[in-house]
């Protein structure tokens, strides 16, 4: 039960943005003090220039005290703490020109049981998050989340919680547990993190595919280097940020079930691609249409593909790369029916910026028939444009300048333009 434990502990005074800042400060001050000892002379000017080093050179914030981090891995134990920070400007639309602001907290365990000695081997996942979020997507009136990190207030819960094993020469891949589907299905190697690449949700991902976040199973076999095989199961009844043993076993019809194929393939070059073909069905219960009932079973498949067209240098660090996606939906009891997106990212676009990105993606939500004849005949539509541009300015930090473009928000063809304006921050602690 602890996924239900931690999410129903009540928020305490101050906000978790303060508070992660506060802890962010408090963690930068620790490495000063450890960094930069006090010193003067020459004893002070070497301790700037190791402190310099470490933030130019480490991947962590907090580096790797006394060996602390490296040590761990060696015995098969990793550990992962990110801060992410959204500002967000709304125009249009009802915006008023206030600043907003979202972020999130994720910290990672992974454990590699057979490195730890344990018999059986396999390995261990757990991800454990914090949430704040007084940003601009309520505001905005869009079909999706113009700041997909933006979701509710919530001080700690359990996101991924799972076991792993590899069988058949690591040919076969079995994972069961506290699953987040999206991390499994609809992939794509340039528009798929909110995090370090588009804002958007509809640009992470498509919204025609329900990707679930509760009790589930995976099956991935990988019979050939050009072929992965994807089946899974996945409580669609479950309460976000609850263990869902209250509704995983309710029945097989309550589940959501998806099927995928990857071809993987590389261009001369050095050039890597993957096309995704889906299929899933939506075991969520959803009013029909004009019909005063409600149904489970409703089918729907989707494509995603990417690929990286040039390269810069031979070894692909940088260059660029293209994405498409498309998805169809049950026009029955979807709203969206039909969904596409597509785009570029750069790595590298500037000399001496190798580790910089630069991305544009559009995408078009397309109206169910069903509810514009049911329900909503001047339902129509949404258009979305998103740029960014993620600056590395360390191996621990990036900031990301991002602005958006949507048109006809929320599928209203009367409705004003949104323009959304955001400053993405984040920090490897």
């Amino acid at each position: 039960m602890p996924a239900l434990l931690v999410s129903r502990m009540p928020v305490r005074s101050g906000s978790i943005r303060r508070r992660a800042a506060a802890l962010a400060a408090a963690w930068l001050g620790v490495c000063l003090v450890v960094a930069a000892p006090a010193a003067r002379g020459e004893e002070r000017a070497r301790a700037a220039g190791a402190l310099g080093r470490h933030l130019t050179e480490t991947p962590w914030l907090l580096g790797d005290p006394a060996g602390l981090r490296t040590g761990l891995e060696a015995r098969g134990i990793a550990l992962d703490l990110f801060w992410n920070n959204t500002t967000g400007l709304l125009l249009g639309a009802g915006g008023d020109g206030d600043i907003a602001q979202s972020g999130s907290a994720d910290f990672f365990l992974r454990a590699d049981l057979a490195r730890l000695g344990v018999g059986f081997g396999g390995r261990v996942l757990a991800q454990v998050k914090a949430n704040y979020n007084r940003n601009v997507n309520d505001d905005a009136a869009a079909l999706g989340e113009p700041i997909d990190d933006a979701d509710f207030d919530e001080p700690i819960y359990l996101d991924q919680l799972w076991y792993e094993k590899d069988f058949v020469g690591g040919r076969v891949r079995v994972r069961l547990g506290y699953l987040d589907q999206q991390v499994a299905f609809d992939r794509n190697a340039y528009a798929n993190n909110e995090d370090k690449q588009f804002l958007n949700t509809f640009l992470d991902n498509s919204p025609t595919v329900p990707l679930e976040i509760g009790l589930g199973a995976l099956l991935v076999v990988a019979p050939t280097p050009w072929l992965e095989l994807a089946f899974a199961a996945a409580d669609a009844d479950n309460p976000i940020r609850e263990t869902g043993f209250s509704t995983a076993f309710d029945g097989a019809d309550s589940w959501t079930s998806y099927a995928e194929a990857t071809l993987h393939g590389v261009l001369e070059g050095n050039r890597p691609g993957a096309l995704r073909l889906g299929v899933f069905r939506d075991g969520a219960e959803r009013p029909v249409f004009g019909r005063d009932v409600r149904e489970r079973g409703h089918l729907g498949l989707y494509l995603s593909a990417d690929q990286r067209v040039w390269n810069e240098r031979d070894d692909g660090a940088e260059g660029l790369g293209v994405f498409v996606r498309a998805g169809r939906d049950d026009p029955r009891v979807n709203r969206i029916e039909t969904f596409w997106s597509a785009g570029l990212e750069y790595d590298g676009p500037l000399p001496g910026r190798g580790h910089d990105a630069v991305g544009l993606g559009l995408y078009q939500a397309l109206p169910s028939s069903e509810y514009r004849s049911q329900v909503d005949p001047d339902f129509t539509s949404e258009w979305g444009v998103e740029l960014y541009y993620r600056v590395q300015l360390a191996p621990w930090l990036a900031i990301t300048p991002d602005a958006q473009w949507l048109h006809d928000p929320g599928g209203a063809d009367d409705a004003p333009d949104s323009f959304v304006l955001a400053l993405r921050i984040r920090v490897q602690l």
